[in-house]
């Protein structure tokens, strides 16, 4: 497929989407919140999922039509509802949000397009359906998604058991090269553990966990465990208690919800990756981003024009001023 039918299509998508009253849809405030806020750089999202998709079909060696692709963690499904505009085979919506998933399906039945497929939870879900199915997807694209995963080990394991050779393409602005980024997203990780990002934040839950289940330890010992125990769920906190195991924490700044695992945009080394993926047999390749050039301030628009230039132009030196990276994995 060529990538000018590929705008094409997004540009369809785009008229479509912005003829829908959001606010009068039967979905919930979350996801209507969360559509207005992406709502104004609209063109940007379908950008980033035009690229994806070019190079996922590229990888795939296959015609657009006889490919099955999963929107792994699919939100709002604007990528779904792309895709099958584009003309992909079939296309497997998979989010752990029930609202998100409800939100999908109430678009689908506006537009009259959107995923032949709407599934609700996580990684395991979606290897058991397969199974299930004997369907082996040959792509699967995830925005904004790979930061947020708590066990990364089992989630490629899982995706391994669907196709061992399955193309792997996800874009996450939790890179490790931007400085302005890296700044900008730890001061969120700071108030999500001990700020006002999250109410309770994240030391606090961990705390008052501790303290429910182990009345009798001190409350020095509660605050050295809350602290230590920062990156894990409940479940991960208690075996550590158990075992009389006091982690350390790798990385200053990351951490997660305790209570779901949901990381906090969390930035990983590509070393991380690329040993991780290594395990399954699979290859990192590392694409860099672009910023928004949809803007109305004329002198925005030029300046990003330009930005994105340098991008494509500096090689290896343009992941610095790359606003979001795009992990590519292949076998």
């Amino acid at each position: 497929m060529k990538k000018n039918e590929l705008i094409a299509a997004s540009e369809t998508v785009a008229c479509k989407l912005r003829a829908i009253d959001y606010e009068n849809l039967p979905i919930s405030d979350y996801n209507k919140q969360y559509i207005r806020k992406i709502y104004p750089a609209l063109r940007y999202y379908l950008d980033i999922f035009v690229d994806c998709l070019y190079k996922g079909i590229q990888s795939t060696g296959l015609a657009a039509s006889g490919i099955t692709l999963i929107d792994y963690g699919g939100g709002s499904g604007f990528l779904s509802i792309l895709a099958k505009e584009a003309g992909i085979g079939q296309v497997i919506y998979i989010d752990l949000n029930p609202l998100s998933v409800d939100t999908i399906r109430v678009l689908k039945e506006t537009l009259g397009i959107g995923p032949d497929i709407i599934l609700s939870g996580n990684s395991d879900v979606l290897a058991g359906w397969c199974k299930i199915q004997q369907l082996k997807p040959q792509l699967l694209i995830a925005t904004d998604l790979i930061e947020h995963v708590y066990d990364l080990k089992r989630f490629f394991a899982d995706l391994c058991t669907i196709n061992d050779g399955m193309q792997l393409f996800f874009t996450t602005a939790s890179t490790p090269y931007n400085p302005l980024v890296k700044r900008k997203l730890r001061r969120f990780m700071k108030k999500c553990e001990t700020g006002i990002a999250v109410s309770p934040n994240y030391y606090e839950k961990r705390r008052e966990f501790i303290k429910g289940q182990y009345p009798t330890l001190s409350e020095e010992q509660i605050n050295v465990w809350g602290s230590c125990t920062r990156g894990l769920i409940y479940e991960d906190i208690r075996k550590a208690i158990d075992t009389n195991h006091l982690p350390f924490p790798e990385d200053k700044y990351n951490t997660c919800d305790p209570e779901t695992g949901n990381w906090a945009e969390r930035i990983l080394p590509m070393k991380y990756y690329k040993e991780l993926l290594d395990l399954y047999g699979y290859q990192l390749y590392i694409r860099k981003g672009f910023y928004n050039i949809h803007r109305s301030n004329l002198s925005a628009s030029f300046l990003f024009r330009f930005l994105n230039g340098c991008i494509r132009h500096l090689g290896k030196a343009g992941l610095f001023i790359s606003p979001f990276i795009i992990l590519r994995c292949k076998r």
